[in-house]
């Protein structure tokens, strides 16, 4: 059976937890991305690294066996020695197949402080910052870092992570903000202010590989498997994705569009984090996180 045609056989068999799906150029970008998924996680399996499903991928899985019907992205997270060996051994696997491997690692002018699994396959045009750009449809993969409990030792870290995530975002602020984003009153006027203060102040130019780099620095000094609690530093919802270290555990399988992946260990503690108890009610539809990608 043909890739075009397994993708068919998908989307008129495979059902969400919900009784919803996505269709049209939705559906067939999130089946770009399942193919991209089932990659990464077998490249994970053949060399034993560590992986887990997070943000609306898990919640997708846990509330709809897969896709949430309006989401258009993939999220997959690693502990920080997992990798940055997977970001080792992409880049030798991938040579010469139409995937590839992104990072601030593999090219100084990429712009994020996670990864990317990118296919040529399929061409988007991204709408999920303030400036518009096409690029190879992708997933996103997530270093997850030690965290600190308690005390000065928060505070000082906190304090770290927030000034290279802030002179980042001076040399990137449109690649990377959606100011078109409704985040309530406060919200909106914070990120204009903000908006405003990182078209005036650039410490570092337009060069954002070098905050990049401090970031990263920064995040590793904390070895994930020796602290509490680990952190997402790059989710949209910046410090509340620090997690206690055994929600993530050895994981726990979920389905999600009839392939068991693997979950944290908590999956109710890390989804209450991220969204809050009644995760599994769908949201208002004005209030759902559309991200508007459209297929080329």
């Amino acid at each position: 059976m043909g890739v075009n045609e397994e993708r068919d056989l998908q989307n008129e068999t495979l059902t969400t937890g919900c009784g919803e799906r996505a269709t049209g150029k939705t559906r067939e970008l999130q089946l770009a991305e399942l193919e991209l998924m089932n990659w990464v996680v077998d490249c994970c399996d053949r060399y034993n690294l560590r992986y887990y499903l997070l943000g609306g991928t898990l919640l997708g899985a846990v509330r709809h066996k897969g896709f949430i019907p309006w989401d258009d992205d993939v999220d997959i997270c690693m502990p920080r020695p997992d990798y940055m060996k997977f970001l080792e051994i992409a880049e030798t696997e991938l040579f010469g197949t139409d995937m590839r491997i992104d990072s601030m690692y593999h090219d100084s002018e990429f712009r994020y402080g996670l990864a990317q699994v990118t296919t040529s396959r399929m061409q988007i045009i991204n709408r999920s910052a303030t400036v518009e750009h096409v690029q190879d449809a992708w997933i996103d993969i997530i270093p997850m870092d030690g965290f600190p409990k308690g005390g000065l030792a928060v505070a000082i870290h906190k304090t770290r992570l927030m000034w290279w995530k802030i002179m980042d975002a001076t040399s990137r602020f449109e690649r990377v903000v959606d100011v078109k984003r409704d985040r309530g009153l406060v919200g909106n006027v914070a990120v204009k202010a903000f908006g405003a203060f990182c078209k005036v102040v650039h410490p570092y130019g337009k060069n954002s590989n070098r905050p990049l780099m401090n970031t990263e620095r920064a995040l590793m000094r904390f070895r994930y498997d020796d602290s509490p609690n680990v952190i997402n530093l790059y989710a949209a919802q910046g410090f509340k994705e620090i997690f206690p270290n055994e929600a993530f555990g050895n994981g726990t399988d979920v389905e999600f569009e009839g392939r068991m992946f693997t979950a944290p260990s908590d999956i109710h503690t890390v989804l209450c984090r991220i969204y809050d108890e009644n995760y599994m009610t769908p949201p208002p539809e004005k209030e759902r996180n559309y991200h508007h990608s459209e297929v080329l």
